[in-house]
Order: structure tokens, then C-alpha cells, then sequence
């Protein structure tokens, strides 16, 4: 079981620093320099913060890594993604089934008052 969700911890590892990388270049492609620069400026802020207060998010869940400093760094990365993004992470690799959507059926789309009502499924998240 523990391997199971060391495996689960690194693929939400590696899919979140997918999704960084490609926004990063998005932001390149799109000509966004002021943004990209932001977004470098974070990690880099992120990273040696990171550093200096020895944080390590993947040791508090029991990985620890070949390279020693790999868990710290990774650690930065995330928290230069902001307080949400942060949270959420810590969340799922805490609980890898934590689901990221919530199951809904719109059953009326809109009533005379121009209210939009919802009904949500009876299905679990990741069901």
C-alpha cells in the first residue's frame, strides 16, 4: 500500500510541475514577459525560502529522496504557486483520493426567476 501511494504522491508531483512548465512557456509564446518574469521571480523567492527555512513537504508524508535538497526544492516549486494551489497540493498528496471535481447534474438549467438550480449526483469524487 505504501508504495501505491508514494507512486500516486510523485505522479501529483510530476503532473503539477507539467502544468507549471507549460504555462510558463504559454507566457513566453504569448509574449507575456512581465508575467513570466513574475512567475520566475516566485520560484526563485519560493525555492530559496525554501532553502532557508529547510521545508519539505514530502518528508512531513513520510518520502524522502535519493538527492537530499530534491524534496526542498520540489517544496518550493509548489509554494510559488500561492497559498491555494499550496493548500491543494498538501491536501492531495495527504489524501491521494481527494477529488479535484465534484460530480453535478444540472437537472433545470434556468426557472422563471431566471435561477440556476443544481442537483448534486449521489456519485463520489474519483467514483
Amino acid at each position: 500500500m505504501q508504495t501505491i501511494v508514494l507512486i500516486l504522491i510523485l505522479a501529483i508531483t510530476v503532473e503539477a510541475l507539467i502544468q507549471y512548465v507549460k504555462t510558463i512557456i504559454k507566457m513566453l509564446e504569448d509574449k507575456q514577459y512581465k508575467t513570466f518574469a513574475t512567475q520566475v521571480a516566485a520560484i526563485l523567492i519560493a525555492v530559496f525560502i525554501s532553502f532557508a527555512a529547510g521545508v519539505d513537504v514530502y518528508s512531513l508524508v513520510g518520502i524522502s529522496f535519493a538527492v537530499s535538497w530534491l524534496g526542498t526544492l520540489l517544496t518550493g516549486i509548489v509554494i510559488s504557486r500561492g497559498a491555494n494551489y499550496t493548500s491543494d497540493f498538501i491536501k492531495r498528496i495527504q489524501n491521494p483520493d481527494f477529488g479535484e471535481i465534484v460530480l453535478e447534474d444540472v437537472v433545470d438549467t434556468v426557472d422563471e426567476s431566471d435561477k440556476v438550480s443544481t442537483h448534486t449526483s449521489s456519485v463520489p469524487p474519483n467514483a
